[in-house]
């Protein structure tokens, strides 16, 4: 059976055809490699299978498919399957408890869930909450085949047909099923591969978790696109990472999301700085071609501290579910400015407008809130019509809910969520982030979420839960707020603090603010 020559399946087709022993999979769970031609051959039975299963000749025709699947190989061969039996791939999280999975689900509506060996201890449990009767199979794991084939190839269906749907991390609302298409997926990658000068002599050491836009586009597409390829980690462990970049050349590219580069400052510090391995980490690190952060707001302190230790400057960029990327700084380390995301990527088009009367901001350090509009804004939100057009202005820009402001270069600076990360205090807007950035240069302040409490005075009060580092001693609110006036207005720094042992974060490192409202002030939730 051919499979469709959809723009991601061609080009790995060609570099199969280019060079046969290409790997595009390290998987390093199963300790194989696999190439391309391995990868298309794979898809291509597993297709058959699918289509078999449901008692379908032709293709899926947009039926969901959602799976279950650890990070590594059989998860690359199960999408690409369900994308070239014109299915649209819902990845569940694999972290996710069964009742968060149950309402992926019953959301989605799949006509099929596949679930691989390693969670079918969930499967019954799964299979028992389903309210409908969506039939199960169980994935058999692929092992390296010394002699595959490459598969037929059929014209592509239409590329506006629907790809893959991304649950939104619900830090504001319910997740919703972000819908986006091959034309979108295809959009969204080669931009990437474009700005970031993505080859097929790159090595991604790939960490991130696959039921999000980072790991999914930024990671596997945009990689596979340009014929690179991808070493497959079931989960980021620090020490693994500092042992292979000490493997001096064995990757080029590394993404991840600040909490990730935090835990590799401290890691080094405890582990590796004064032993006999710190020069080979500081030289293998400074060795990589490019290193991203993303995903959340990069502190500055922990791009400072990842600097010193590998002379690498991160990346930042801005994306978001239903845009993949929209801004990014440039690859010149020299051009980067701290705190900034950069620039339009190319073919995406940035405006600024105001919130109350969707006048274009055109000024120099000017909030506004983030509209953008290209190849690489997604569909819709699955069967919510509603809640989709309500996303789009008249002119079919799309609105992020974000608020940024630009510099005289152009460049972008994001000030947050407007509906969680924007401040309105005694008439002042302020930032959360930038409270939490100046914050976090505080040495004795590991972790810091800052929200805005309801106030009849004031409108809304700065309140900050702090996580201290282990060995210092917690300070009291007079203390902080003394130290933090000779870097901020007074009106910025908080009044109310909140100390803890631990700032909950989703898979990306997002804090859920008004999850944090509710548990620490109840009474202003």
């Amino acid at each position: 059976m051919p499979i469709p020559s959809l723009p991601l399946f061609a080009a790995a087709e060609q570099h199969a055809r280019q060079n046969p022993e290409k790997i595009a999979v390290i998987d390093t769970t199963k300790q194989q490699s696999f190439t391309f031609v391995q990868l298309l051959a794979d898809a291509a039975a597993l297709r058959k299978r699918i289509l078999e299963q449901l008692g379908l000749s032709g293709d899926l025709e947009e039926r969901r498919i959602a799976f279950l699947v650890p990070n590594g190989y059989d998860y690359v061969a199960t999408q690409w399957a369900v994308w070239a039996a014109g299915g649209v791939c819902v990845p569940l999280c694999i972290s996710h408890p069964v009742k968060e999975l149950l309402y992926t689900v019953g959301d989605s509506d799949p006509s099929l869930i596949i679930v691989h060996p390693e969670f079918e201890k969930i499967a019954p449990a799964l299979r028992e909450g389903c309210t409908t009767d969506i039939p199960f199979i169980g994935l058999e794991p692929f092992s390296r085949n010394e002699t595959p084939t490459l598969p037929s190839f059929s014209p592509p269906f239409a590329l506006s047909r629907r790809a893959l749907m991304i649950y939104t991390s619900g830090t504001t609302s319910n997740p919703k099923g972000c819908v986006t298409t091959h034309e979108n997926i295809t959009f969204q990658a080669s931009c990437l591969v474009k700005a970031w000068e993505y080859t097929p002599s790159d090595h991604l050491i790939h960490v991130l978790p696959l039921h999000h836009v980072h790991g999914i586009i930024n990671g596997l597409a945009a990689s596979f696109l340009s014929g690179a390829t991808v070493e497959m980690h079931p989960k980021f462990d620090p020490k693994v990472i500092w042992e292979r970049w000490q493997d001096l050349g064995s990757s080029t590219l590394f993404m991840a999301v600040p909490t990730i580069y935090s835990r590799l400052n401290d890691y080094f510090d405890a582990h590796i700085r004064g032993t006999e391995q710190e020069n080979a980490a500081r030289v293998g690190a400074r060795a990589l071609r490019l290193v991203v952060s993303g995903s959340a707001a990069l502190p500055t302190p922990i791009k400072e501290k990842f600097a010193e230790i590998t002379g690498q400057v991160l990346l930042e960029r801005y994306g978001m579910t239903e845009i993949g990327m929209a801004l990014s700084c440039g690859l010149e380390i020299q051009k980067r400015i701290d705190g900034s995301v950069g620039w339009p990527l190319p073919g995406v088009e940035v405006r600024l407008t105001d919130k109350e009367t969707g006048r274009i901001v055109d000024g120099v350090d000017e909030d506004g809130m983030i509209e953008i509009k290209g190849g690489n804004v997604f569909r819709e939100y699955w069967r919510k019509p509603e809640a989709t057009a309500s996303e789009f202005t008249a002119d079919g820009w799309f609105k992020t809910g974000d608020v940024a402001k630009r510099d005289s270069n152009g460049a972008y600076f994001i000030q947050g969520r407007a509906s969680v990360d924007l401040i309105k205090s005694g008439g002042y807007k302020i930032s959360a982030l930038e409270v939490e950035r100046k914050m976090l240069a505080i040495h004795a302040i590991q972790e810091v979420a800052v929200v805005g409490l309801a106030d009849q005075e004031w409108g809304q009060r700065v309140a900050a839960v702090v996580k201290f580092r282990e060995g210092t001693t917690p300070m009291e609110l007079p203390t902080l707020r003394a130290e933090l006036k000779n870097e901020m207005a007074p009106y910025k720094i908080p009044t109310v603090l909140k100390v803890v042992d631990g700032i909950e974060r989703n898979a990306m490192g997002k804090v859920n603010k008004k999850v944090i409202v509710q548990k620490y002030w109840p009474d202003k939730a």
